[in-house]
């Protein structure tokens, strides 16, 4: 180890043997196209900006590289870092006979003597009579505000295809290396054009993409072993949960764009995070609440959505709607009937399920436990009406009025109104949106309800 004050941990270990890949593609001329998206202080530039050009100039010391990044002192900085790790003894006892030429040791520009070198240059630069094999491009953008410019986006857009691209020799590699700031950024456009010039039938460049989520979404795999699973923290000994949940709890803007790797278009945002309004324990103390829980099961549905039970205490002498228990997850039914069971318990709420899931996958399940607990309720089942994201919409009238209020805690909630109608997931959302169903049911409408099927029940209501 060149530097015993670097921790790595797994995810470093899989974004060098990727590296590793391509440096064995280039040298059997194999094009390479990697998008590396890591959150900040993750240790992605030293790993795949500093150490990886060190490490391949040992093994192949007459390969060329270009670096690139969004300022000149970045970029000269990082030049002399990977300068000097060459330079350095453990670097000599690892890869003995590998020099620099003296007449080419500048910071930002030198040369093995086997004519492998590195440049290094910041954003607009010109970079005319130099070639590389392996083209780096870290941190193009370089905070919210010039990621948030159109006029910047497009410069950086610019510089990379009539500069930066034109600069690769034959089937090299380019490898950008970056925190996600928009949907438009560098990243958001190089998969878009790819997917445009996929469907139009001509040539592009199929990137891959390697991305680490701050907080992970799923479960994630390496060396066929689960090595972090969902709600995990990316490195946990650096920043643990607690920290990151802070970070979260600033902007979600941010978060989900910076830390998470799946920015939100703030232009075309439907739900703003002004909308939320937030109620504590003592908010709702003595009010006089009618609770409801609304159930939206995965079962019938795509294996990627969430179970979702959602519980919501609406004010009866006023206007305001509290959001008091969300459940989410990939559950079983036994787990959904466990989280139904709980929360009508607790709030002695009505239950309205959603009609076809109820008939498929848990009336069976809901009867048998009223039985076996000797519990019973009526459960409604709830048709919903009209296209989803039409359903998700009528939600924006409590908000915009601010009679909707959450806890600080649901931030998954948010992340998904705030990505809506573009987002990967809106379960969240959509079971919401069932609460106004159930309102409209209990108003005297035809909600089918399914009474427990015990003599006594009328007497034990």
């Amino acid at each position: 180890m060149l530097d015993p004050k670097f921790e790595s941990v797994w995810f470093h270990e899989f974004i060098a043997e990727k590296l590793e890949e391509a440096i064995e593609k280039v040298q059997h001329k194999k094009k390479v196209r990697i998008i590396l998206s890591v959150p900040p202080r993750s240790g992605k530039s030293t790993l795949a900006a500093q150490y990886f050009p060190a490490w391949v100039l040992g093994k192949h010391p007459e390969i060329q590289f270009i670096l690139s990044t969004y300022g000149a002192e970045l970029a000269e900085k990082m030049g002399m870092k990977t300068r000097d790790i060459i330079s350095s003894e453990a670097y000599q006892a690892i890869f003995p006979g590998i020099e620099l030429r003296p007449d080419q040791k500048a910071k930002a520009k030198w040369q093995t003597k086997q004519k492998g070198s590195y440049t290094a240059v910041g954003q607009g630069a010109a970079i005319t009579g130099i070639g590389a094999e392996i083209i780096l491009l870290d941190d193009p953008h370089k905070d919210r505000a010039e990621a948030e410019s159109a006029h910047t986006r497009e410069s950086v857009w610019e510089y990379f295809n009539s500069t930066l691209y034109s600069r690769l020799e034959g089937y090299g590699a380019v490898i950008v290396i970056m925190q996600r700031w928009h949907t438009d950024d560098l990243v958001g456009r190089l998969l878009e054009q790819q997917e445009q010039l996929k469907g139009a039938g001509e040539p592009y460049d199929e990137w891959e993409v390697i991305n680490f989520p701050a907080i992970a979404e799923e479960d994630e795999m390496f060396h066929g072993k689960i090595v972090r699973k969902k709600g995990d923290a990316l490195w946990e000994s650096k920043f643990p949960l607690e920290v990151l949940n802070n970070i979260r709890a600033k902007s979600l803007y941010n978060w989900s764009s910076q830390y998470q790797q799946d920015p939100i278009l703030a232009e075309n945002q439907e739900f703003k995070e002004s909308m939320f309004k937030y109620f504590n324990e003592e908010d709702i103390a003595g009010k006089y609440l009618r609770y409801t829980t609304t159930v939206d099961p995965a079962g019938f549905k795509k294996k990627s959505d969430d179970n979702v039970v959602l519980t919501v205490g609406k004010e009866v002498n006023g206007p305001n709607w509290y959001i008091v228990s969300i459940i989410s997850g990939r559950m079983n039914p036994t787990q959904v009937i466990d989280a139904i069971f709980m929360e009508q318990n607790k709030y002695r709420s009505e239950v309205f399920i959603e009609g076809v899931a109820y008939q498929s996958t848990l009336k069976w399940h809901v009867e048998e436990r009223q039985r076996k607990d000797k519990r019973y309720f009526i459960v409604n089942e709830i048709k919903p009406r009209g296209a989803k994201e039409d359903r998700v919409r009528s939600l924006l009238a409590l908000y915009n009025i601010g009679v909707l209020h959450h806890r600080r805690s649901h931030v998954e909630l948010e992340s998904q109104l705030l990505k809506f109608p573009r987002g990967k997931k809106d379960d969240l959302p959509d079971c919401l949106a069932m609460q106004l169903e159930a309102v409209t049911n209990s108003s005297g409408s035809s909600a089918k309800q399914y009474k427990p099927k015990w003599q006594g029940y009328a007497r034990k209501k």
